[in-house]
């Protein structure tokens, strides 16, 4: 072997191991364990009306009651475990638990963001196929790439685009796919030099790309997320003026969507960065 392939693999090996350091396996995720320190006592329901009670935690959402909406659609999916609705609302349910935790306690977002794909993916094996069940398959497995080993992690990312694209093509406004996609686009181009070299197979990705998406996002659905999404990639973009405007927007505007009360806090810290 030459010197300078010789150099090439050593460098190569250096980098296969500080990603490996960095995390190659993800975090410890025990699903059961999870979700038995998640079972509380079912909210007052009636167990024989299921799409009546599926109604309810919509219209908890709505209201930006998460943690009984979050109830509710567990307690629900526990006692239809197969039905694709109860999963699909359960794994949406999950996906607003990574908001209702502490930033700082990974280990409930992490386990939530889990949890939430687990639901996705077991909707979808039972049929599950409206453009917002599909909405929600994309967006748990865009927030749990980060929970699959290194080497996994670009296949993982083409899947959401995948499922992102096809609730896209059931509905073109769909704005959880859309934010989904603005997010995949943000993540893959801003990541450190050691992810990029790892990120073997990862799909196309721009932040042109990202900023279209999210802008459609808003359009569609001028949530504080959503505005928030479009801030992160202006911010990438070097825009920051117009960053700071999209979040004095959000904030301005009443809490209308279902995290956004949630989302303040972060909103402005963020804001105040810029400042």
């Amino acid at each position: 072997m030459s010197a300078r392939r010789t150099r090439r693999f050593l460098t190569f090996a250096l980098l296969v191991s500080a990603a490996c350091a960095f995390g190659c396996a993800g975090p410890r995720i025990d699903l059961q364990a999870w979700r038995a320190e998640q079972t509380v006592t079912a909210p007052a329901h009636d167990a024989g009306a299921l799409e009546a009670e599926l109604q309810r935690v919509d219209g908890l959402r709505a209201e930006r009651e998460l943690a009984a909406a979050r109830q509710l659609a567990l307690a629900l999916v526990a006692e239809h475990p197969a039905d694709p609705a109860a999963l699909t609302a359960a794994s949406r349910a999950e996906s607003d638990g990574v908001f209702l935790f502490a930033e700082d306690d990974r280990r409930s977002r992490d386990h939530a963001a889990a949890s939430a794909l687990d639901y996705a993916r077991s909707a979808e094996e039972r049929g599950a196929d409206s453009a917002g069940a599909r909405a929600q398959l994309a967006w748990a497995l865009g927030t749990s790439t980060h929970l699959q080993p290194m080497f996994s992690r670009a296949g993982h990312a083409r899947r959401t685009v995948e499922a992102a694209q096809a609730a896209l093509a059931e509905d073109p406004d769909q704005a959880v796919a859309l934010a989904t996609l603005a997010l995949v686009n943000l993540r893959l181009e801003t990541l450190p030099w050691i992810a990029k070299v790892m990120a073997w197979g990862a799909p196309d990705a721009s932040l042109t790309a990202a900023e279209d998406f999210a802008r459609r996002a808003v359009a569609r659905v001028p949530s504080r997320e959503n505005r928030q999404i479009l801030a992160k990639v202006l911010l990438a973009r070097e825009r920051r003026d117009e960053a700071r405007a999209e979040l004095g927007a959000a904030l301005a505007a009443p809490a209308a969507h279902p995290r956004d009360s949630l989302l303040e806090p972060a909103l402005r810290r963020l804001l105040e960065s810029l400042e």
